[in-house]
């Protein structure tokens, strides 16, 4: 994430930063002596492949009807 805030690269791993976060928070929480965070009911994000199969929509605006 730190290389696509600094434009380093074009693309960000959604993926890997979600569970990264989840990591952390959940250490944060044992080290704490706190219940670990469950993470149920969260919105949750697309593997690589289902965003692969999804297609582009062709024109950004949508002829007038």
């Amino acid at each position: 994430m730190k290389e696509w805030l600094n434009h380093q690269t074009d693309s960000w791993d959604l993926e890997g930063a979600l569970k990264q976060y989840k990591m952390v928070k959940t250490s944060e929480a044992e080290f704490q002596g706190l219940p670990a965070p469950t993470f149920e009911g969260e919105t949750s994000i697309p593997s690589g492949t289902e965003t692969e199969t999804t297609p582009e929509p062709i024109a950004d605006n949508p002829p007038a009807s």
